[in-house]
């Protein structure tokens, strides 16, 4: 077999996306099966040495007697170092919290006949004459059932999981249990080989829901798509600029398998996709597939998961930024179409609410809240410089400017109505609301930095900015502004 290695950075981000998430280590115990010379057990180290953890503790299993010296010489106070065969049926193993691998790849035509029987009998997917089985695969097989209930692993597989036609079989067993896909630049091996992560979750998890998934942005490119288009004229059509349209869109055959869309999906961070019976052309809308609804089956086209386009599922391109953002913003309601069901334009999702057109609505609603802010402390407390301690400078404060307050922040605006506690002079009742005047505080910075304003494709997270956030800032910000 010849020997392979992961690289440093790809191992780091491997153990990164195994124990995300994950509270505690006490007493949980990792699995390496063809560890190899222990880069992933390196990795593994280096993610917990800053950490108040512990490493879970490891058992670490190849057949190369060569690995399996170099991991006892280097890894012995970290792991349990076994030689043997992680696929054969006598490598009789505990249960674990997680498994971290690169798994070899044996050709199935240089297996013994004897390996193949031995196999074919512990592996659901194959029988005795399968050919071209990439043995890869039948490690993720193995590892899912020596996940603990809670369990989950990571793999680092190509990505011709996804797309070969020959793998539709495991595709089809294993894309139920994936719970994330990424992709691996090219530029870390010296083959020319694409290469994925796969992170899989115990076949018994009920942790992991499709439709309450935390992907997050990368501020970054969040930044760079603004860039490019600060610089616009406004806004005429919101929905339409807001949404990802054609040709951008990447679109889905009629005839693909099931499987292989699935984890497309999940690759490229969609959560819904159109079908076509034509997709270079765009001719033959099927309708859309979601992601969250799939439950694959086994080996199936997409067309048995793909649902039609309705009324209800789509908004007219000119709709205020508004209704998308409270449509959006609701529970379930992970995207919506910009069109009519038989003539779509595109897809506008969670993250879209990041975009320009949001900043630029946003931008004027806030501005008539501090108008309306300073209006309200003028009318209610006029003598705020002595009757609070909030002190505003001067600086901005030029000839066309009335008073002070025209150079406070919305913060000190703020600050001077609870501090002489006239909170209730704003027009709506605060108690009333999902979100507190001090979010919407929040949300005046976020969109003066051009900040991502949706951080989770969830509603369910506590620490991270959500669409339903939004939705409530954005319910008592426009309250506020609109109200007599």
């Amino acid at each position: 077999m010849p020997p392979f290695r992961v690289p440093e950075t790809v191992a780091d981000r491997m153990a990164e996306l195994l124990f995300e998430d994950i509270s505690s280590t006490y007493g949980k115990r990792i699995l390496y099966p063809g560890c190899g010379k222990g880069e992933l057990i390196s990795a593994v180290e280096r993610y917990f040495e800053d950490s108040v953890h512990d490493p879970p503790s490891g058992v670490a299993i190849d057949t190369e007697d060569e690995y399996v010296e170099t991991v006892r010489e280097n890894y012995t106070d970290q792991v349990e170092v076994r030689n043997g065969d992680y696929l054969s049926a006598d490598a009789r193993l505990d249960s674990f919290e997680f498994v971290l691998s690169y798994p070899p790849t044996v050709q199935w035509i240089d297996l013994s006949e004897e390996k193949q029987r031995e196999y074919a009998t512990s592996f659901a997917q194959i029988s005795p004459d399968t050919a071209r089985i990439h043995t890869g695969l039948l490690f993720l097989e193995r590892s899912l059932h020596v996940l603990t209930e809670d369990g989950n692993g990571v793999f680092l597989t190509t990505r011709g999981f996804k797309t070969e036609e020959t793998k539709g079989p495991f595709r089809s067993y294993l894309a139920p249990k994936v719970a994330d896909v990424e992709s691996v630049d090219r530029d870390h091996f010296e083959a020319d080989i694409p290469h994925m992560l796969l992170k899989v979750n115990s076949p018994e998890s009920e942790e992991f829901d499709p439709a309450v998934s935390s992907i997050r942005p990368d501020p970054s490119e969040v930044e760079s798509q603004l860039m490019a288009s600060a610089t616009s004229p406004t806004i005429s059509e919101p929905a339409r600029h807001t949404a990802t349209c054609f040709p951008e869109l990447d679109v889905y055959s009629a005839e693909d398998d099931a499987a292989f869309v699935y984890l497309d999906l999940y690759y490229e961070d969609y959560d819904a996709a159109f079908v076509f019976d034509d997709p270079e052309q765009l001719e033959g809308l099927r309708g859309y597939v979601s992601r969250a609804e799939m439950e694959i089956r086994g080996e199936e086209p997409v067309t048995e998961h793909v649902l039609p386009l309705t009324d209800s599922d789509c908004v007219a391109p000119g709709e205020e930024v508004g209704t998308v953002i409270e449509r959006l913003g609701r529970d379930g309601e992970r995207f919506c179409f910009v069109g009519q069901p038989n003539d779509p334009e595109g897809i506008v999702t969670r993250f879209d609410l990041n975009k320009i057109p949001v900043y630029q609505y946003l931008y004027v609603l806030l501005a008539q809240f501090e108008i309306r802010l300073r209006k309200i402390i003028r009318e209610h407390i006029p003598d705020w410089e002595t009757e609070t301690d909030i002190h505003i400078r001067t600086t901005y404060v030029g000839d066309l400017a009335p008073d002070k307050l025209a150079g406070g922040t919305v913060g000190k605006l703020l600050d001077i109505l609870s501090e002489a506690d006239e909170m209730q002079q704003l027009p709506v009742d605060l108690e009333s609301y999902g979100a507190t005047i001090w979010d919407v505080k929040d949300l005046r910075d976020a969109v003066a930095h051009y900040n991502p304003l949706v951080h989770s494709m969830s509603n369910d997270t506590e620490s991270d900015w959500t669409a339903g956030d939004l939705r409530a800032r954005h319910k008592l910000l426009r309250d506020i502004v609109e109200s007599d």
